[in-house]
């Protein structure tokens, strides 16, 4: 058997009495885990005599029968040794939470929690949280903090949906409690003073290096929903195909549906007792979305993309619902899975106690990638966008894409490059001032001297043939293209 230590195992060579408060931080954790007793810093085994071995299940049954350890945990600790000798010490996650140091009580100094593959005290927020949990009391229901709350992105978002906002009833949807009136955190989260904001970036690259962009969003979860999913629209570049086929080819970055249900499930799912931000990061590869809080009541990524599911913020998932925002109760990251499962990706996930974070991968990496590599290639061949992709370059990439490089493929970040050079294929020779009346209506903005530097820009897909007067624009040809 191979030992590493993991989130769920944890080496040891010897037993001491600090290994009580691993313990306790697995007993506090969602999935439980294993304490393997013996292993060598090199990885080799230490033998213990059976002395030894009597001594360390005595010690471990006193932590339990002397409840050294409080509540009583006898029925989620098993202790064994096993064919390498080596004592494993397997914790389930307990159903009384939070464990924690009798001698110590319940203070962040007697209860411990893993955090990675560490153990940590807990806080007094963790602490609170994990009795708000054990008594089965949503975080949403309790009353807020703040009082003096309005509505007026709920009550456009009603107007947008065509619901009645005047019918709207506080109480039974959760925004009151009924005992004293009083907003609670689920009124305050959709309010407009909620105050916890939505951070986003752009990165160059594969790190946190060199920012490219960033954006942070505050106010109602409703317009935070809403600027994400538009923002994360704008960064989502497309990849445009144009083969001499009357469609053109459009490859979206990141596939629209599978994003919006990760964004949307960190809305739906955060563990709001937390003060941490929803963060929805963009490098050249992928694009990383973190949500504070992990699964929740003890679900697994396994049972979740088995459909299964367990709500912290119950009347928050039905409000958004109600909106619009969501088509199906868990649904969610199957549904993620199942659209890259079609071009042959997989997002990874990486869950703890403290967040959930998922990994898109950027569908159009390997080919933006090769992209930039002729890019390169022209300008150190001619010193501008212009220069000359020989044989071997074309050879390397059809190698590498599939034969890709008979199709011109463009990397645009801004729709109107798109419209632009379909425009100018739809109509060979098109003259600047037809060319700006055709795109004015979609980009009001839009003039002579914009169109100009857009086409500069993709001056190798983009030639003006004739006189200055009488010419027009033309897209270049497939040998052209080769030739450019």
């Amino acid at each position: 058997m191979k030992y590493e230590e993991s989130n769920l195992v944890e080496l040891k060579r010897s037993l001491n009495d600090d290994m009580i408060k691993e313990v306790i931080a697995f007993l506090n954790s969602y999935l439980g885990g294993t304490i393997y007793v013996g292993i060598n810093d090199d990885g080799s085994f230490y033998n213990p005599t059976q002395e030894e071995k009597d001594l360390n299940e005595s010690r471990i049954i006193n932590w339990i029968r002397d409840e050294a350890i409080y509540p009583n945990c006898s029925d989620f600790v098993d202790i064994s040794y096993n064919e390498d000798q080596v004592l494993t010490i397997k914790i389930n996650p307990g159903d009384k939470k939070p464990y924690y140091l009798k001698s110590k009580g319940l203070t962040p100094s007697g209860v411990y929690i893993r955090y990675g593959r560490n153990k940590s005290q807990a806080s007094q927020e963790e602490i609170s949280r994990m009795l708000r949990e054990r008594d089965n009391i949503a975080f949403e229901s309790l009353i807020s903090k703040e009082q003096d709350l309005t509505f007026k992105a709920l009550e456009r978002k009603f107007e947008e949906t065509e619901w009645d906002f005047s019918q709207f009833n506080f109480k039974t949807s959760g925004f009151i409690d009924k005992e004293t009136g009083l907003f609670t955190n689920l009124a305050f989260w959709i309010s407009d003073q909620y105050n916890i904001d939505t951070k986003m970036a752009v990165y160059q690259g594969m790190d946190r290096d060199i920012f490219r962009s960033k954006k942070e969003y505050d106010g109602s979860i409703i317009i935070q929903i809403d600027k994400v999913l538009e923002y994360f629209d704008l960064c989502n570049e497309v990849r445009v195909i144009i083969d001499g086929s009357p469609m053109r080819k459009e490859i979206l970055s990141y596939n629209k549906r599978a994003a919006r249900e990760c964004i949307l499930n960190c809305y739906c799912h955060r563990d709001y007792s937390r003060k941490s931000n929803i963060k929805i990061e963009f490098f050249d590869d992928r694009c990383e979305i973190i949500s504070p809080g992990g699964f929740y009541d003890g679900l697994t990524l396994e049972d979740a993309l088995n459909g299964l599911q367990s709500f912290r913020n119950e009347k928050l998932v039905k409000l958004l619902f109600k909106l619009g925002y969501i088509e199906n109760y868990a649904s969610g990251l199957t549904r993620v899975f199942n659209e890259y499962k079609k071009v042959n990706l997989v997002p990874k996930i990486d869950t703890s106690l403290t967040l959930f974070k998922i990994i898109l991968p950027n569908i159009n990496f390997k080919a933006f990638n090769h992209q930039d590599k002729i890019d390169k290639h022209r300008s150190d061949l001619n010193g501008d966008v212009n220069g000359v992709v020989n044989g071997d370059v074309n050879g390397v990439v059809n190698d590498e894409l599939n034969n890709w490089i008979k199709d011109i493929v463009i990397k645009l970040t801004e729709p109107r490059d798109i419209d632009i050079i379909q425009t100018i294929g739809d109509n060979p020779g098109i003259k600047m001032k037809e060319l700006v009346s055709i795109l004015k209506p979609k980009y009001p903005k839009i003039n002579n001297n914009i169109i100009s530097k857009r086409i500069k820009i993709h001056s190798h897909l983009i030639e003006f043939r004739g006189p200055q007067k009488t010419g027009g624009y033309y897209l270049k040809s497939q040998e052209q293209f080769n030739e450019a």
